[in-house]
């Protein structure tokens, strides 16, 4: 299963790691789950996209566009790049919010194009463990899924 956890605003001073530049709870507690559940994780950046967790960035800042338009063209730019690194069958579990989550979804979804009468994409589970949960609610139920595994 591949993982995509959402990067947040909180973040170091200076350049780190992907997996260490975000520091707020809810991407610390993502990760960890997503790293207990998959066998590849990525992390999702409003600025530098799909990230390997491993690869050095410079702290910024930029969220992810408020335009609709330019949310769902973020999504078909993360989706090619995980299309272009991994099998269309493979199982995906996103962690992030709605607008994050949303564009990807559809960007996996459409990534082929419009063939034989619909849309050609992603044929793998795409699962949202946090769909529906506002933020403390997220943090809530990550505490006690990370409890559970530790």
């Amino acid at each position: 299963m591949i993982g995509l956890v959402s990067c947040g605003a909180q973040k170091l001073a200076e350049p780190a790691e992907a997996r260490h530049l975000y520091t707020s709870p809810l991407f610390r507690l993502s990760l960890a789950y997503a790293e207990q559940h998959c066998t590849r994780v990525y992390a999702l950046s409003a600025f530098h996209g799909l990230l390997d967790l491993d690869r050095v960035v410079a702290p910024y800042n930029r969220r992810l566009p408020t335009a609709k338009r330019e949310r769902m063209a973020w999504g078909e730019h993360i989706a090619a790049s995980i299309g272009a690194r991994h099998n269309s069958d493979e199982p995906i579990m996103i962690m992030a919010g709605v607008d994050y989550a949303h564009s990807l979804t559809v960007g996996l979804r459409t990534l082929y194009g419009w063939r034989d009468g619909g849309y050609q994409g992603w044929t793998g589970e795409i699962a949202q463990p946090l769909a529906g949960l506002q933020v403390g609610q997220r943090l809530s139920w990550l505490n006690g899924q990370t409890r559970r595994a530790a």
